[in-house]
C-alpha cells in the first residue's frame, strides 16, 4: 500500500511539473506577442499546427489541444 501511494505521489509531482512547463511556455508566447493574453483553445490549436514541434510542445499538451 505504501509503494502504491509513493507511486501516486511521484506521478502527481510529474504531472504538476509538466503543467507548470506548459504554463511557462504559454506565458512566453504571450510576452513575445505571438499569442493574445485572452487566447481561445481554437487559437492555440491553430498555433500548434503552424509552429515547430519543439517550440510549443508543452503548451499544446497542457492547453488541451493534443
Amino acid at each position: 500500500m505504501k509503494l502504491f501511494l509513493k507511486i501516486l505521489l511521484v506521478l502527481f509531482v510529474i504531472g504538476v511539473f509538466f503543467r507548470w512547463m506548459g504554463h511557462q511556455e504559454l506565458n512566453n508566447l504571450i510576452e513575445e506577442g505571438v499569442l493574445d493574453s485572452d487566447y481561445t483553445q481554437l487559437e492555440l490549436a491553430m498555433l500548434c499546427e503552424k509552429l515547430d514541434f519543439e517550440v510549443i510542445f508543452w503548451g499544446c499538451l497542457t492547453g488541451g489541444v493534443w
